[in-house]
């Protein structure tokens, strides 16, 4: 009985130490503070030093709040620059590998003492993550973890979204969405084996969830069709191509039927289909834009210049992103992008007009998402069995001879009927 009240005494005075010692070691804020000055964020005032002065620290959820006022002189660029210091800074010591989760583990008919050694002397690397805003006040927020490695795609992600709506991906705060109505054009890209065609794969399935009825796809796969190829057979694809010349003749098809449209809309005083009340979006999927040819590059230019208003929804991909094969005028007509990681400064800069991608963690499905400002994020995972799920119903059960290689026909009488849906009552 006295060896038990002991025990209970000594693991409480064990679980305090290693509570106190956790959180001594976890001061944040002086952290933050010594960081700034050691990057030379202060300014001088009659030789005395001024840095950034905490005005109010705060514990929210999952995450510590510090706000700062920065002193005059000083602008919040300055600090962003220094991002990934304040993290590395903060990152700089690991803890005990001590919870109350741990501490339910432990064997109390075996050696409890040398469990609780264990758990003492066995240390994890801390991964502190930061956001920085600025709205007249410096505010800093400290999550105890970064994202997660993996997030499985499930519909639940789906609820909120309006028709025309993706998830991109989880950022540590939350699950980001991108809406196709109101910025219709997408750039995807990547190095080899960090997500960016499982991630086409995902927005293809979502608007297959969304909104199949409304969907129409043109599908260009210049890996020779094998990350694309599951999609072919759905009714909802008006054209699918695996070499460049077929990419050619499709993009000339697409540019001639915009053509029609927008002068169809000039003729009845309609600024874009969706007020003439056309439900269907047509979206055009590249795959390694990088093989396209120059005069396929140049109508790829044009419909993400002119293709908004006639219902076109452009998501360029590529794992060579390079100022040729993702020329400035694509850039300039699409706000969209989500960068995995690449290899060299200069590819980032050519997708998101600066550094950074090449920073990314190897992890598959990181990238950074850049809509008005870049958002760190890890995008969900879809398997096949969900994909299947999604497209199985609106699989056309094809005659032979019936492929996509050969579907000239098919295209004209498709793109041929968009005059009775845009005809007013």
């Amino acid at each position: 009985m006295l060896f038990e009240i002991l025990s209970t005494t000594s693991m409480i005075g064990v679980v305090g130490g290693a509570y106190f010692f956790q959180n001594k070691n976890s001061n944040d804020h002086e952290k933050i503070q010594k960081i700034s000055d050691t990057c030379g964020l202060f300014v001088r005032e009659n030789k005395d030093k001024k840095g950034i002065r905490l005005y109010r620290k705060s514990h929210k959820g999952n995450y510590s709040e510090y706000i700062y006022k920065i002193p005059l002189g000083l602008s919040f660029a300055q600090f962003e620059e220094k991002k990934q210091v304040f993290v590395d800074g903060l990152n700089n010591k690991s803890r005990p590998d001590f919870n109350i989760a741990n501490l339910k583990s432990i064997d109390w008919k075996g050696d409890v003492w040398k469990q609780l050694r264990y758990l003492l002397n066995n240390r994890v690397r801390l991964d502190k993550q930061i956001e920085m805003e600025y709205d007249g006040m410096l505010r800093i927020k400290v999550y105890e973890s970064g994202l997660s490695n993996l997030y499985k795609f499930e519909e639940s992600m789906l609820e909120g979204l309006e028709s025309w709506q993706v998830p991109i991906g989880y950022t540590i705060e939350d699950l980001i969405a991108h809406d196709f109505e109101k910025r219709p054009h997408m750039i995807v890209a990547g190095a080899t084996g960090f997500g960016k065609s499982e991630f086409i794969k995902l927005l293809i399935s979502v608007l297959m969830m969304n909104n199949s009825q409304n969907a129409r796809f043109n599908l260009i796969d210049l890996k020779g069709g094998s990350e694309l190829g599951i999609f072919k057979n759905m009714k909802q694809v008006t054209n699918f191509a695996r070499d460049p010349q077929r990419a050619n003749r499709i993009l000339q098809d697409i540019q001639n039927d915009m053509n029609k449209k927008l002068d169809w809309l000039f003729e009845n005083d309609l600024k874009d289909v969706k007020e003439a009340g056309q439900k269907e979006r047509d979206f055009i999927f590249i795959d390694e834009a990088a093989d396209l040819d120059e005069d396929s590059r140049d109508l790829v230019i044009d419909i993400a210049r002119r293709g908004r208003s006639a219902g076109y929804r452009l998501i360029y991909a590529t794992q060579y992103p390079t100022n040729e094969t993702l020329p400035s005028q694509v850039r300039a007509n699409i706000g969209a992008r989500v960068c995995f990681r690449l290899e060299t400064n200069a590819q980032s800069r050519a997708v998101l007009d600066e550094g950074g991608a090449e920073e990314l963690p190897e992890i598959e499905g990181r990238a950074i998402f850049r809509r008005v400002k870049n958002h760190v994020v890890q995008t969900p995972f879809i398997d096949r069995p969900t994909i299947n799920k999604a497209i199985e119903p609106h699989i056309k059960i094809q005659s032979k001879g019936d492929g996509h290689g050969s579907k000239q026909s098919q295209t004209t009488k498709a793109r041929g009927s968009y005059t009775a849906v845009f005809e007013k009552a």
